[in-house]
Parts: C-alpha cells; sequence; structure tokens
C-alpha cells in the first residue's frame, strides 16, 4: 500500500442518493478505495397544499433560505411546474447552507449573499440568534424530513418565517437486498453517512438481516447531526469531518487510513 492510496483494499459503502454521489466516488476510488454504491435515499416531488398560497405570496419575502441542492432544485422545479418567470417574479435576497447549495442555487442565475460559518442547520440558527442574519419575512423552501431549528431561531428573533415543503425524502425499496448482501458478505470496511435518514434506513436493511453489530465496520459520518443518529443506533463513529461537505468526507476517510500506515 502506498500513501497516495491510502484505501487501497478497502471495501467503501456508499449511500449518498443517486445524482449526488459522483464526486464522492471520484475521490475514493482515486484513493484506492472499492466502492459499493446502495443509495439510501430518493427524492421525489411533495405537495403540501401550501403552493398557491406560497406562489401568491413569492413578491413579498425579501430573503429566501435554500438549505439543500434537493430544496434548491425542487423548489425551482414547483415554480417552473406553474409556468412562472421566477427571474421576473423573485427579488428576494438568497441564504444557502453550503458553498455546494450555493452553486445549485447560482446554476438558477441566484447568488447566495449568506451562507453560515459552517454548512449547517444548527449553525445557521446560532447566528440568527446572535443576529448575525436579519430579515422580516423569509420563506424556507424544504423537505418534508428537514428540522425546524432555521425557523425556529428567526421567530424567536421576532422574524416572520415560512416552511414550504417542496420534496420528499423515502426509502428506495430496490436497494434493501443489496445491503442486506454487503452486509451478510462482510464487504463494509467504511460505512459512509452523508444524513441521519440514510443511517436510519441502512439499520433498518441491518435489522431485516438479523445483523446486530456493525464493530468491525469503520463509521463515517459527514456531520454532527448524522454522528448523532449513528451513535442513537449505537454505532461508533470514528470519522466525522470539520467541514460538512462530501469531499471533506473523503478526505477524513483517507487520512484515517493513513495514520493507520505509520
Amino acid at each position: 500500500m502506498t500513501s497516495s492510496q491510502p484505501l487501497s483494499g478497502k471495501h467503501i459503502v456508499v449511500t449518498r442518493p443517486r445524482g449526488q454521489a459522483a464526486s464522492f466516488i471520484d475521490k475514493i476510488e482515486a484513493a484506492g478505495g472499492m466502492v459499493h454504491f446502495v443509495p439510501m435515499l430518493a427524492f421525489r416531488s411533495f405537495s403540501d397544499g401550501q403552493e398557491t398560497k406560497r406562489l401568491q405570496q413569492l413578491p413579498t419575502y425579501d430573503w429566501i433560505i435554500v438549505t439543500s441542492k434537493n430544496g434548491v432544485d425542487f423548489f425551482f422545479q414547483q415554480l417552473k411546474e406553474k409556468g412562472i418567470d421566477y427571474n421576473t417574479v423573485i427579488k428576494s435576497r438568497f441564504a444557502a447552507i453550503g458553498t455546494k447549495t450555493a452553486e445549485v442555487l447560482q446554476s438558477y442565475g441566484f447568488h447566495a449573499e449568506y451562507i453560515p460559518e459552517k454548512f449547517s442547520a444548527d449553525q445557521f440558527a446560532e447566528e440568527i440568534s446572535r443576529g448575525h442574519f436579519k430579515a422580516e419575512k423569509v420563506l424556507i423552501p424544504k423537505g418534508n424530513l428537514a428540522r425546524t431549528a432555521i425557523a425556529d431561531a428567526l421567530r424567536a428573533k421576532g422574524m416572520m418565517a415560512d416552511e414550504w415543503i417542496v420534496y420528499e425524502t423515502y426509502f428506495p425499496e430496490e436497494e434493501k437486498r443489496h445491503v442486506m448482501d454487503l452486509l451478510t458478505s462482510n464487504q463494509t470496511d467504511v460505512l459512509t453517512f452523508t444524513s441521519p435518514s440514510a443511517v436510519r434506513h441502512f439499520m433498518k436493511a441491518a435489522e431485516e438481516a438479523n445483523i446486530h453489530t456493525l464493530q468491525d465496520s469503520v463509521v463515517a459520518c459527514i456531520g454532527p447531526v448524522t454522528k448523532k443518529e449513528a451513535d442513537r443506533f449505537g454505532l461508533h463513529t470514528q470519522i466525522c469531518p470539520e467541514v460538512y461537505t462530501s469531499e471533506s468526507l473523503a478526505e477524513a476517510i483517507a487520512r484515517y487510513f493513513r495514520k493507520e500506515e505509520d
């Protein structure tokens, strides 16, 4: 094994959703890892009954906060489906959690004017509480499983905040058998998780495979919220980068095994 290939011979399980895993997989493979891709999440558009109201109010928001790539894509998808020219209608400023979310937003022609110091909802809520972010009326397009931390912090500071569920997360059942086969074949040197939902879905498949311990696998989580969910299931997270991106997670995994060589 060479220092440039710290993951040589390692089986890395990637649970990131389809369409979001390519760069992560590339980095793992560049470090010599053998990737087993089992997306634990899938997404689809969702109607929460608030579409008409939110669309009518769209010109009244001075800020729109997008918290994920999916939040951006499904938000603009809703507008396109309703025939709305968002370049004309949207007068809001945008805030985004993370540079990747900001990049997706940029692809629609909008610039994120505010990005929290760390790429998490909790960090954003903390910055709101400290008075670093101020607004009058905010729209937060989000998924059905997203927490209310940002909206709660805004309201606590006297700002108006409307949450609009534009997509839902679900477990792609066709991947369950793949997970079960992996676990029973012991091809799981590293388990990677980039969301709490991925942890829950993976552990559900493990339970159905009658596997109750994963102590032989290194667990890598993208950030503290995902780590907390892994801890709740009794997983011992050995890898958790300070920057909450898949690229940072891949680099942290490589560093972990590079240290093992020393």
